[in-house]
Formats: structure tokens, sequence, C-alpha cells
């Protein structure tokens, strides 16, 4: 009686260590799929450029705008044609199925980075403040002088 029970607890033993090795096998393999799943799915521009329709291909006025070669993008929905993209600005419509293809991971990576810290700003040595001024920016140009007021309209005679 006591074998079987000693057989019946080494055997339970064994399977709890055999399912707990599988589990901790398939949760690092999750892990070590993070970055490729963050980079999977994303799709580029693969002709020179691609006309890009927000209503579909059919609409009246014609693409809305072209995407240059590169321009990275999420499939919505595939079609034979044309299909539904999410471009990497979060912008929704549809681009032809023959110009885009799967997105190079380096350049996913690329586009998809966050960008670089702006330089600090070094305090001058002397206490005074240095602008750099543009005298050509058009936003530093003083705005025209208003037009004098209009004169009463005369009153006619009738």
């Amino acid at each position: 009686m006591f074998r079987l029970q000693l057989q019946i607890g080494v055997g339970s033993f064994l399977a709890a260590v055999v399912l707990a090795f599988f589990f901790t096998g398939c949760a690092g393999g999750k892990n070590s799929n993070a970055a490729a799943s963050s980079i999977a799915g994303w799709y580029s521009v693969t002709a020179q450029q691609t006309p890009f329709y927000h209503y579909g291909p059919q609409q009246g006025n014609g693409p809305d705008s072209q995407l240059p070669r590169d321009s990275i993008m999420k499939v919505i929905r595939p079609s034979f044609g044309y299909v539904k993209v999410q471009l990497q600005d979060g912008e929704n419509g549809y681009v032809a199925n023959e110009d885009i293809g799967p997105a190079n991971p380096t350049l996913v990576a690329e586009k998809l980075a966050p960008p670089p810290p702006p330089d600090p700003v070094i305090a001058s040595q002397g206490g005074e403040e240095q602008f750099q001024l543009n005298s050509n920016d058009p936003r530093l140009i003083a705005p025209p002088e208003p037009l004098p007021e209009a004169s009463p309209t005369p009153a006619f005679r009738y």
C-alpha cells in the first residue's frame, strides 16, 4: 500500500515538474518575440510614390496625396486592387496593392524610433541673453498699419 502511494506521489511530482517546465518555456518564448511583434505587420511603399485616397480610389476628386517610397503603414483590410491602410501618423485611407510590400525591419525601427532629445541650452557667460534673429523670417516683420477709418457717407437730398 505504501509503495502504491509513493509511486502515485512521484508520478504526480514528475508531471508537475514537466508542466512547469513547459509553461516557463512558453513564457520565455513570448518575451523574446516582443521586439519582433512591434515590427511585424508593417508595410512600406515599394514604388517611387503611390496615390493615397481617404475614401477610396473611385472618389470624385482624385488622390488626396502621394506617399513617397519607404512610407510605412499597417494594412487594415486587404483587398484585390486596393487595400485599406493606416499610416504611421494614424491617418486611414487606401493605396494600390501592387505598390506596397512587407517593410524591412530596419526601416520600421528607423521610422518608429523616438526623436532624438534636443540639444541642451547653454547659458552665456556674460549673463546677457543671445538671440539669433533671422531678418528674413516673415514672423519678425511688423504687421501693416491699420487703414484709416471710413468717412461717413453723405446724406442724399431728394
